[in-house]
């Protein structure tokens, strides 16, 4: 097995998470769940273009900067999910935001 084969099982499994999660919520958290599907994918072609210079030794003085920003916009899109599920924030299909929260 390649050696950057489990950070790209993590990677996809990742993307899959945002994307199910983003097509079963709400309106507002599916356009966050875009924001960050963006963020991955120009933070995760800035990480995959330091590759080569990585693989070659030579400096890669942003590689870190950049996956941390991938970390970041993960973790935070999971803590916008938690609270989002706890306070009842994600509109269900079918029945309107106010009417599930006991407001309609």
């Amino acid at each position: 097995m390649a050696p950057d084969a489990p950070a790209i099982v993590w990677n996809i499994l990742a993307v899959l998470t945002v994307v199910f999660a983003a097509a079963a919520l709400g309106k507002r958290f599916r356009l966050y769940s875009v924001a960050t599907l963006a963020i991955f994918l120009v933070f995760g072609t800035l990480t995959g273009m330091d590759g080569p210079r990585l693989a070659a030794d030579l400096p890669t003085p942003w590689l870190g900067v950049w996956e941390r920003i991938l970390i970041a916009s993960f973790l935070l899109w999971v803590a916008v999910l938690a609270v989002a599920l706890l306070r009842g924030w994600v509109e269900l299909p079918g029945k309107p935001l106010a009417e599930h929260q006991g407001l309609g």
